[in-house]
């Protein structure tokens, strides 16, 4: 009865670290411009319109590793789509940045991206 009581510990003790171990998805670790809130990212807009550009080429290297995921999940899509509907996306950050100016600059780039992909056929 003891060894049975002690295997039972075991066990528990063992899926509790785990549990511990391995937590739920984390958070995405963004460097650079995507970090910053959309309010921030239209103040500098107002200020100088020229700081899209250098938000905009933050937004296609991101776009880059969005398209290597797309890419695996579905090899017929097409990761230029974005790139070669750049004007439609960068108005559909701006959007998507007036509508959550606390959201940060990074979720209105995953937003159009993924806009442009259901456009495209892609999902």
């Amino acid at each position: 009865m003891m060894l049975r009581s002690n295997t039972v510990k075991t066990i528990f003790l063992l899926s509790i670290a785990l549990f511990v171990s391995h937590p739920a998805k984390a958070e995405p670790s963004i460097i650079g411009l995507g970090n910053f809130s959309c309010e921030k990212y239209l103040k500098l807009l107002d200020i100088n319109p020229r700081s899209d550009e250098k938000f905009m080429a933050w937004a296609q290297g991101y776009i880059s590793g969005l398209s290597n995921d797309l890419l695996q999940a579905n090899p017929n899509a097409n990761p230029n789509d974005f790139v070669s509907n750049m004007t439609y996306g960068s108005e559909k950050i701006k959007q998507s940045c007036i509508e959550n100016p606390e959201s940060k600059f990074y979720t209105a780039v995953e937003s159009a991206f993924h806009d442009i992909e259901k456009h495209q056929g892609a999902e």
